[in-house]
């Protein structure tokens, strides 16, 4: 004799349904502010990086041909701004003539801006360019120092700081403490 089994079919209601679109909900909710301080870190330390490669490329350079190498705002890729905004892009030329304008021969590098929210504030020899000597000192004198704060506006991930010291020596740091550059 063959036993017979009912296999009973049962659908999800509407109530279950209710209850998984919540938790998943929450669950969105609960991820994307996260996400949201990864991407922003992300950017930050993209952006820090680019800007480190061309002064570190710029003091290599500088060794390598024995001239002056530059860097500098720029927001075309071709010209060097003078307002001294690096958040529009940044450019590496080799300044042989000592003139201080790029010339298509000098371009040797050019970077795209970052993140619109990004903003970098230069301060010290590199305000509104960075030089680098054959000795790899930066600026006119040989006490010239330079700092970039790179930040995330709106954001309170940390700000990171890009220091280069007498001898030209590029380096980069993480301010845990700082709040980022607030919203303005």
């Amino acid at each position: 004799m063959k036993s017979r089994h009912r296999m009973f079919l049962r659908g999800i209601t509407v109530l279950e349904v209710l209850i998984a679109l919540t938790v998943i909900a929450i669950v969105i909710l609960v991820s994307v502010p996260g996400s949201t301080m990864v991407l922003e870190r992300h950017r930050l330390k993209s952006a820090s990086g680019n800007l480190s490669k061309g002064l570190s490329t710029a003091l290599i350079e500088a060794g390598r041909r024995s001239s002056i190498v530059r860097v500098c705002p720029s927001s075309n890729g071709r010209f060097c701004r003078r307002d001294g905004d690096w958040s529009k892009g940044w450019l590496v030329f080799s300044d042989g003539n000592g003139d201080g304008i790029v010339q298509d021969i000098e371009l040797l590098e050019t970077f795209q801006p970052p993140n619109e929210n990004i903003r970098i504030t230069a301060k010290g020899a590199v305000q509104s360019m960075a030089s680098f000597h054959t000795n790899g000192l930066v600026g006119d004198e040989a006490s010239a120092t330079g700092r970039f704060d790179i930040c995330h506006l709106g954001s309170k991930a940390p700000t990171r700081t890009i220091l280069i010291d007498e001898e030209g020596w590029v380096n980069l740091r993480t301010d845990d403490s700082s709040a980022g550059c607030g919203s303005s």
